[in-house]
């Protein structure tokens, strides 16, 4: 049975300081709130949930569905959820979750396709590409230091759930990559403006693929790693043309390329 308490002030305020990644940083914890976020946790497995936030109006709902997962539970009033959540539109239910502490796996273990961001900072285009990934079955994501932080709840909320099955690294990626540029063991490719024609290129796995940042691209010291640049022409040949894709856009026309090489 899980046990149940009303929120004091002093949880509302430790709970409001894990907004900031200073504070998730110190604590190893992040939020994931809203029903979708909280059923797709549930019906993932993950574990190390350590507490369940619940407005009194969904008592009786939350009681119901989540009895037998025993995780503990702390009913607030609907102003005092509105303190601790990060959503504009509560839907009155939160977890509190610990987040997931592991090594980078060894090379050997990168044997189909991977992601590598080069600091991307937008929360909703790092969800967005955490989500892709779990599309396209794309296990692994690695993300330079400076990326945005895969547990701010603007991109937790972002990747619809998908941020429970991609396991996420951060790591400076010249040292990453210069490991896996000397092993062979991965054709390493970058999404570049001056690269080939996807559409014309015959794409190999394993392959790991680069996403530079929104603004500039890939950082100069990283492309001294990359085997093959590749590019998504644009078929608009007008002057008024866009100049560029979103980065999360140009990551599912990659995927989506790979993938369907593959088949």
């Amino acid at each position: 049975m899980p046990s149940y308490s009303m929120i004091t002030k002093t949880q509302i305020k430790y709970l409001r300081s894990l907004h900031l990644k200073k504070y998730r940083d110190r604590e190893n914890v992040y939020f994931a709130e809203g029903v979708k976020l909280v059923n797709e946790a549930l019906s993932s497995h993950i574990p190390d949930i350590k507490m369940l936030l619940y407005t009194s109006e969904n008592k009786q709902h939350i009681r119901t569905e989540l009895l037998s997962h025993n995780i503990p539970s702390i009913e607030l009033k609907q102003e005092d959820f509105q303190k601790i959540s990060v959503l504009k539109n509560p839907q009155g239910v939160l977890l509190l979750i610990k987040r997931p502490v592991n090594p980078i796996p060894e090379i050997s273990e990168f044997n189909d396709l991977i992601l590598i961001l080069d600091s991307i900072r937008d929360p909703g285009n790092l969800g967005t590409i955490i989500r892709l990934a779990d599309w396209f079955d794309i296990r692994y994501i690695i993300c330079s230091s400076e990326s945005v932080d895969c547990y701010n709840p603007k991109v937790v909320q972002a990747t619809m759930g998908a941020i429970f099955r991609v396991n996420i690294f951060y790591t400076p990626l010249t040292e990453f990559l210069s490991i896996l540029h000397e092993s062979g063991k991965s054709t390493i490719y970058g999404s570049t403006m001056n690269g080939e024609n996807i559409y014309k290129k015959q794409l190999k796995t394993p392959a790991a693929i680069i996403l530079g940042n929104e603004a500039h691209g890939i950082s100069l010291g990283i492309h001294q790693y990359i085997d093959e640049n590749i590019l998504i022409p644009n078929f608009n040949n007008s002057v008024s043309r866009s100049e560029s894709l979103n980065v999360s856009m140009s990551a599912a026309i990659i995927c989506s390329e790979f993938r369907r090489n593959k088949v």
